[in-house]
């Protein structure tokens, strides 16, 4: 019997195994979590959402907070799969709220990584600093340029939240964790900054300071 979309949603939650049309949860062994996993691991992985055959979430619990989460990937499917994980999201987010749910990369069986690995805010600085020299390009509004600040901020945001929000202070890599602010706060002040002018060359001085063939 296939079960309705909403159901196979909720049943993440849970977290129980369930199949329906093209959306299914695969509950993960606890007996073999149990003797596999030792206890400073920071996440317990419960379940996983699938779509089609893809897995776009997964429900894990924080070992530190005992508390449940919800894990979903930050790509862009195809509509359907963008539906289903809106049912897996609103299944866990009547359970447990919105609080806990995670936008990362993390949810993967094919990686070690968690969340919180300095991995993925390096990945998210990587990035920022490959899209900033777009603030600069030539015949651009005011507007684009402003635009890709922000979303340069949002997504070092993202990033931050991921490292840190239920994870002890001793997980935390301290280096990426400065390195992360130090960029935010940069980013911040060229969007305080009301002469695009201004942000411009501020941000060619940057560019050209963090140039490594210019140490």
């Amino acid at each position: 019997m296939s079960h309705s979309h909403s159901a196979v949603g909720h049943a993440l939650a849970h977290p129980k195994p369930l199949k329906g049309s093209r959306m299914e949860v695969r509950a993960s062994d606890l007996d073999y979590i149990a003797s596999s996993f030792e206890l400073k691991d920071l996440f317990t992985r419960l379940a996983v959402g699938v779509s089609y055959t893809t897995i776009v979430a997964e429900h894990v619990l924080n070992n530190h907070t005992k508390k449940h989460e919800l894990w979903i990937s930050p790509q862009y499917y195809s509509t359907s799969t963008q539906r289903h994980i809106g049912y897996f999201r609103s299944g866990f987010a009547k359970v447990y709220g919105t609080d806990n749910i995670f936008v990362t990369n993390a949810n993967c069986h094919l990686s070690a990584k968690d969340r919180a690995d300095k991995y993925y805010a390096k990945n998210a600085m990587t990035i920022v600093d490959a899209t900033l020299p777009d603030v600069d390009k030539p015949r651009l509004r005011e507007s684009t340029r402003r635009g890709t600040i922000v979303s340069c901020i949002t997504r070092l945001d993202l990033a931050r939240r991921n490292m840190t929000k239920g994870i002890p202070l001793d997980a935390i890599d301290s280096d990426t964790f400065y390195n992360l602010q130090g960029m935010t706060h940069f980013l911040e002040m060229l969007q305080e900054t009301t002469d695009i002018d201004e942000v411009r060359a501020a941000v060619n001085a940057h560019i050209a300071l963090n140039n490594p063939r210019n140490s």
